[in-house]
């Protein structure tokens, strides 16, 4: 019987807009040009709005209705709550707290949680998207296609971020985990950007060995990453360099350009201005909108509608004509240059970066996202790639590149793995307590054992992965954890063992002392209740005579790009669960013997 046919959506859930693409089996044959991409947003009122994406915010109205995306305008008077993707990731919470000061919505998230905010947004998202789905496939047809969805995330992403984001999914639509994978955002613009020059006339440019520089710039953060070309057909690429970024997206631009104006016009004149005709939505900024996305280095005079709070009819000496400011482009570059330097110096970084580990200097740099189909940013990369030897390169729909490429990743997982290898972003290590020694642990580290009264040094650490290790997708990293698990009669025979990151360079050798860049990822654990005490080694405590058994098992950890799979083996066969979670683990008493690289079971 012949399999059904497939049908892959792309999620591009973003800090300040959101995209979803998609396309079956039938649209897959005709390449990049296949992909779908959603425009039908409820709330456009401008003919002229761009609807390739839809603003990443929710508002809760008195009576509980929710208001999303451009459905909420400039004026209301309820709590906006932008910013959402980012405080999934306490690493980039910093990031959401700075954004919400750029007068882009943030009000507080009152009494709901960040995972509750998200899932709202998503259902209401999702709500959308089946309802065109059912329009275009109808009730027949929709329920036999094999639906994945394949959901962006930014490639400096924590675990726990990660988890969330797919808790996310599932409670806003029901959407089950073996239905979801996640892919990187570089590597899918990546992929729709190589795709697409292979597909016209840019396709000689490409050859194996290239190195490429992906820039993606968006509303808050520009992100880069570089790649290596390691397959045309079927295209697999590797990467080349750890991604790198930095809070200088178009979001920041707006705070410049909201400092010049009050430096212009006088803070008593700009102060006049409400709050929210300083927002994103308002009149205000919905002209300087247009004028920031269509601004070049050529010499022109642009205008922007002020409000008439601020008291300015007429000033010629401020070049304001019935209340329109208009601005050289002196002024405009004044206003963009702290992001385009910024943006230069990382992309100089990646390339710094890739050069540094041997390669050869990057042929191209791509230039994607919301920020990046500005037109004065790519020329200004533009200009950076001539003076340097590279070429500059950008996607027909750069703002949407991400989302495409997530569509692109899902038709071809069931084929190949389009990314050969990625690099580690964090080291990733377990704790364990070995038997003492004085020549190299640390004192406040020792203890008796209760059990058998041997000296040991608690929670001394062993790194499995070190940062910016190759982590290859097809040879992943197998590495077996051989620990011990004292019990009790009448205990469950449960193993455990926990998980750490480190974001660092140099990680710690203990955990205890360390600083606040060892975190817990997830616990995982063995469930070995099936056996009976007899399988195991029984032994009477040293000072009391009470019997104990003795456990021992292994966790075995595959580390490949993707992420880390583990089984729990005892006398070398899988038994029970492996539970992952963000709960960390009691007390425990495994003793690391011995970690031996393995391979794969």
């Amino acid at each position: 019987m012949a399999e059904a046919p497939r049908l892959v959506i792309g999620v591009d859930f973003g800090t300040t807009y959101s995209g979803v693409a998609y396309c079956d089996d039938a649209g897959a044959k005709e390449g990049t040009s296949g992909i779908q991409i959603f425009t039908s947003w409820p709330g456009i009122t401008n003919s002229n709005a761009t609807n390739e994406k839809v603003p990443s915010r929710i508002s809760y109205e008195a009576d509980g209705e929710i208001k999303w995306g451009n459905k909420i305008r400039y004026n209301t008077r309820r709590a906006v709550h932008s910013c959402m993707k980012l405080k999934l990731d306490q690493e980039t919470g910093d990031i959401a707290a700075e954004l919400e000061k750029l007068t882009l919505d943030g009000m507080g998230f009152s009494k709901r949680d960040v995972l509750g905010l998200c899932a709202d947004y998503l259902s209401e998202l999702h709500k959308v998207v089946e309802r065109s789905l059912q329009d275009q496939y109808g009730d027949a047809l929709l329920p036999t296609l094999r639906k994945k969805y394949v959901v962006t995330v930014p490639a400096v992403w924590s675990d726990r971020a990660k988890d969330l984001t797919m808790k996310a999914f599932n409670k806003a639509a029901g959407i089950a985990a073996d239905e979801i994978c996640l892919v990187t955002e570089p590597e899918a613009a990546a992929l729709y950007t190589l795709k697409q020059m292979m597909e016209g006339p840019n396709k000689s440019e490409i050859e194996v060995g290239d190195v490429f520089v992906l820039c993606d710039a968006g509303g808050g953060t520009v992100d880069l990453i570089s790649y290596k070309i390691a397959q045309i057909e079927p295209l697999r690429i590797e990467e080349a360099a750890v991604g790198t970024g930095d809070k200088c997206g178009a979001t920041f631009v707006d705070k410049y350009f909201l400092v010049w104006l009050e430096k212009w016009i006088g803070s008593e004149r700009f102060n006049k201005i409400p709050p929210d005709k300083t927002r994103h939505g308002s009149q205000l900024m919905n002209s300087w909108e247009a004028t920031k996305f269509n601004f070049t280095s050529r010499e022109e005079e642009w205008d922007v509608q002020l409000p008439r709070e601020c008291g300015v009819e007429d000033n010629e000496e401020l070049n304001i004509q019935d209340r329109v400011l208009t601005l050289d482009s002196r002024q405009m570059k004044k206003i963009f240059e702290p992001v385009i330097n910024r943006t230069l110096e990382l992309i100089q970084g990646q390339v710094d970066a890739v050069q540094n580990a041997g390669l050869s200097k990057p042929k191209m740099v791509f230039v994607v996202g919301g920020f990046g189909r500005n037109p004065y940013l790519y020329e200004q990369v533009q200009v950076y790639c001539l003076g340097t030897g590279m070429k500059a390169r950008q996607p027909k729909f750069p703002w949407s590149a991400v989302v495409r490429g997530a569509v692109i990743c899902g038709l071809e997982l069931v084929q190949d793995h389009s990314v050969a290898s990625r690099f580690a972003r964090k080291c990733y290590g377990t704790s364990a307590d070995p038997s003492w020694d004085a020549s190299k642990h640390h004192r406040d580290d020792f203890y008796i054992d209760k059990y058998d009264g041997s000296h040991r040094a608690k929670g001394q650490m062993k790194w499995l992965v070190v940062k910016g290790e190759t982590l290859p997708d097809r040879n992943p990293k197998s590495i077996s954890i051989d620990l011990v698990r004292h019990i009790r009669r009448h205990e469950p025979a449960r193993c455990w063992g926990v998980l750490y990151s480190f974001q660092g360079e140099t990680p710690p050798q203990r955990r205890s002392g360390a600083d606040t860049q060892l975190k817990k990822v997830c616990r995982i654990e063995g469930d070995l209740t099936n056996l009976p005490l007899s399988s195991f080694i029984q032994h009477t405590t040293k000072k009391t005579g009470e019997p104990y058994w003795v456990v021992d098992f292994t966790l075995l950890a595959i580390f490949s790009g993707t992420g880390i799979t583990w089984q729990c083996l005892y006398k070398g066969e899988a038994k029970g669960s492996v539970v992952q979670g963000e709960k960390s683990a009691p007390p425990t008493r495994e003793i690391a013997r011995d970690f031996g690289n393995h391979p794969p079971p």
